[in-house]
């Protein structure tokens, strides 16, 4: 019989152990909760180390008002950081398209050029053709041509 009572003692004491490690657990919200129960029941020791545990992850951090003041100046620094970027990038991507375009603009620019130029040469050929035709024609009508000079005033 004392046999059975140690036994049902060292049983007792154990689920004693797991109840108090699972009720920790849920109070505390602790991670891995079912972990530290089911090993308190195979190994009862390990509850020594989830008591060290939840005590470190239980203990919140009180921060001064200096502290939470730097961090919220880093967050707001971080998040002026990240919309400068997001912003530089549009800029770039803007700057691009800019340039595409310029460079399409001046093709075009020279393109207009060249026609323009072929354009004045031809109406420059034009206009020499016709400054010529009416050089002629300024001859024939004042007999200049290749007669000489001829005197209208004279026959009569």
């Amino acid at each position: 019989m004392p046999d059975m009572l140690k036994i049902i003692l060292k049983y007792a004491v154990i689920f004693l152990i797991v109840y108090l490690v699972y009720r920790d657990s849920k109070k505390k919200n602790i991670r891995y909760a079912n972990a530290w129960i089911i090993g308190s029941l195979l190994f009862p020791p390990i509850a020594v180390a989830y008591l060290l545990y939840s005590t470190l992850a239980s203990k919140e951090v009180v921060l001064s008002k200096k502290q939470k003041v730097d961090i919220e100046i880093r967050r707001r620094m971080e998040e002026h950081k990240k919309k400068i970027a997001i912003e530089r990038k549009t800029m770039e991507k803007a700057k691009h398209a800019e340039e595409e375009k310029n460079n399409l603009t001046l093709e075009e620019i020279e393109k207009i050029r060249a026609e323009r130029l072929a354009a004045k040469a031809k109406r420059l050929h034009e206009l020499e053709e016709e400054r010529k035709y009416q050089q002629e024609e300024n001859a024939k009508r004042w007999r200049l041509g290749s007669g000489g000079v001829s005197n209208t005033n004279n026959s009569k």
